[in-house]
């Protein structure tokens, strides 16, 4: 990770996403840009970044940020600014002091368009609190067996726990010859969830939970630090998109959300 770019519109739920961006800078060595997107070029753009860089440094203790400022529709430029190698953090919602944008809008654009990983942070205080935990979900796709990988440095640079879940999940299709029972489920997502621990070369708790996989982590996701999930992926024991909980997550998780996109080769 060389830079963590953070989209700032100076509203509640940026100024929490900016404390988070820094927080994830401070801990990969990485450079921290808060970067605001106006609708087009102001007359007096000098004294519109001096504004930003005031509200920004208002947020907390943030010593080492550059701000930058865009033009044009707020998702695209804020991807546009990505490499495969950043990290792109945004905030869940909040109406911009600067534009009057809503940022919900942006941050789901962010998470389908951009070309690296993408960070949601809750408009939740709460949502700051340590728990000592991250969490990965894995279903045997590429996507989220890169997600696993990403989680567990997250997690060794915080000193916390790596929790790696599989739901257990049946959505029959109607054409199956047998449908497997419960037991067998679990005896598979159990030999899963070492499988891609182990090829990881990871430590990690396993858990091996029934439900629905958005449902599952965002109910974990209470009492973890991050959640980390593959930006997509093909699950083979349920049919059901990653992508489809990865979305569901981003919204409604009561944790920062990482969805952890692999470089475009690997796709």
């Amino acid at each position: 990770m060389e830079r963590v770019i953070v989209g700032f519109d100076g509203s509640r739920g940026a100024a929490l996403a900016l404390a988070w961006a820094a927080h994830e800078a401070e801990l990969h060595g990485a450079e921290l840009l808060a970067w605001t997107v106006l609708p087009q070029r102001p007359v007096v753009e000098e004294a519109v970044l001096k504004a930003i860089r005031r509200a920004v440094h208002e947020t907390g203790d943030i010593r080492r940020v550059t701000c930058r400022l865009g033009y044009g529709a707020v998702a695209a430029e804020l991807t546009g600014a990505c490499t495969g190698d950043d990290l792109l953090v945004v905030g869940s919602r909040g109406r911009s002091q600067f534009t009057g944008m809503l940022l919900g809008s942006v941050s789901r654009a962010c998470l389908h368009h951009a070309p690296c990983s993408v960070t949601v942070v809750p408009d939740r205080p709460k949502a700051q609190r340590a728990h000592g935990r991250v969490i990965a979900a894995v279903d045997g796709s590429l996507h989220a067996r890169f997600g696993l990988r990403q989680a567990g440095r997250e997690a060794a640079l915080r000193g916390a726990v790596l929790l790696v879940v599989h739901a257990v999940y049946w959505d029959p299709l109607g054409v199956e010859l047998m449908t497997p029972g419960g037991e067998q489920l679990h005896a598979w997502g159990e030999k899963l969830v070492a499988d891609e621990v182990s090829s990881a070369g990871l430590s990690a708790e396993a858990v091996v939970v029934d439900g629905h996989p958005a449902e599952v982590l965002t109910r974990l996701s209470a009492d973890a630090d991050l959640l980390v999930l593959g930006s997509r992926g093909h699950n083979p024991l349920s049919g059901s998109l990653l992508g489809s909980t990865s979305d569901y997550c981003a919204q409604h998780a009561a944790c920062p959300v990482m969805i952890a996109r692999p470089p475009r080769t690997d796709t």
